[in-house]
């Protein structure tokens, strides 16, 4: 590993753990939707700034691109990512450490279902390690954070673990065939659409190109999908990069302790420890 891959590695890092942070003030001054519209903006700002160095990447197939059947898991993974990012944030709003957890749980549940239908071939012990994980994700709402989720919390927490699985599986399938910039420039359009159905006011507006904490956030939600989902295709392997992302959680959860008051260190440590220990297989399998 070079000095290049660790540092890469490390920035990846350290955005996936300032993100949840970023957004909790904003989920607490404004409406979960305008969490959903602020990131669609933004992400449409990241795509016109890396145009003229990416934009090839769609226009040079632009046809075969239109008329493959895999662009509409794009096109579903944007919508649902509105109601993904408006779920997240009413769980952050209570629960940092569950807005973060979720994710381990959601990729074992993708990797299941690539698994069963898409011939992932998983090995047994992923297997079993993806049935530990499932069984955790129960323990920590019974004994971790979730627990003190209200009854919509902890709904909403059930559902991003189950938009989180599907795009995993959106992700496998379509990105081979259309291509990442395309899969990132659709999602993104059509969940900015979907805020635009919703509805967004110029006070909307105002707070997501005006109001420092959203400008911020958005700033680095965008910046760190671009380096990951470039760096996976262009730069170094998944696994890797899958490695520093899930490391993020147990840092969130270990600092929302300290807080947030979050559980206590050790059991945060705990829950944390035990998922990207489980993880691990499916990640390197």
């Amino acid at each position: 590993m070079t000095l290049f891959q660790i540092s890469i590695g490390l920035l990846i890092l350290l955005t996936m753990v300032v993100r949840p942070f970023l957004y909790k003030p904003c989920v607490k001054y404004f409406p979960a939707e305008l969490s959903a519209a602020f990131t669609s903006v933004w992400l449409l700002v990241g795509l016109a700034v890396s145009w003229p160095l990416l934009g090839h990447l769609l226009t040079d197939n632009f046809t075969q691109i239109t008329t493959s059947p895999y662009i509409w898991l794009s096109i579903l993974k944007g919508v649902l990512l509105w109601a993904m990012i408006k779920f997240q944030q009413v769980v952050n709003k209570e629960s940092t450490s569950s807005s973060v957890f979720f994710g381990f749980v959601a990729m074992a549940l993708g990797s299941l279902v690539n698994n069963l239908f898409f011939k992932e071939g998983l090995a047994l012990l992923q297997i079993l390690c993806i049935c530990a994980l499932g069984l955790l994700g129960i323990i920590f709402i019974l004994r971790g954070d979730a627990e003190r989720l209200s009854l919509t919390g902890k709904i909403d927490f059930i559902l991003i673990i189950l938009l989180g699985a599907s795009f995993s599986v959106f992700d496998h399938l379509a990105i081979p065939q259309v291509g990442w910039y395309a899969h990132v420039f659709f999602s993104s359009v059509f969940m900015y659409l979907a805020c635009v159905v919703k509805g967004i006011s110029k006070q909307d507006y105002r707070n997501i190109f005006c109001n420092y904490q959203v400008v911020i956030a958005g700033i680095v939600y965008t910046i760190s999908e671009f380096l990951i989902i470039y760096v996976s295709i262009n730069l170094l392997p998944v696994s890797f990069v899958a490695v520093f992302m899930r490391m993020a959680a147990p840092i969130v959860m270990l600092i929302s302790a300290v807080m947030y008051r979050e559980q206590s260190i050790k059991n945060q440590l705990t829950f944390g420890g035990l998922a990207l220990l489980f993880v691990l297989p499916l990640i390197f399998g």
